[in-house]
């Protein structure tokens, strides 16, 4: 049982992160790529090492951003190269 809940939350987790890249590229507020990217390990980083005796629910919470800024950072990553290889098929047309 305990493995279909974290099957469940973790496909969750992944098409909440899907969802907000496209509602943000929709609305132009998608972010720098690399700025994501390197702020999926500070923000995990920086508050470990500044209060190592951080409550569990906050590192948690603060592990959930994370991975969702991991999320974004590759599904934008993607569309990246998506939107380059579209580019490069109507120039050899």
């Amino acid at each position: 049982m305990t493995k279909i809940v974290f099957m469940v939350a973790s496909v969750l987790f992944i098409v909440v992160g899907l969802i907000m890249t496209h509602q943000l590229k929709k609305k132009n507020l998608l972010p720098n790529r690399w700025l994501i990217g390197c702020s999926v390990f500070l923000i995990a980083l920086i508050p470990n090492l500044m209060f190592p005796n951080m409550p569990e629910i906050i590192k948690q919470g603060v592990y959930g951003i994370s991975g969702l800024l991991a999320v974004i950072f590759f599904e934008s990553s993607r569309l990246l190269v998506e939107q380059k290889h579209q580019k490069s098929e109507s120039k050899i047309r």
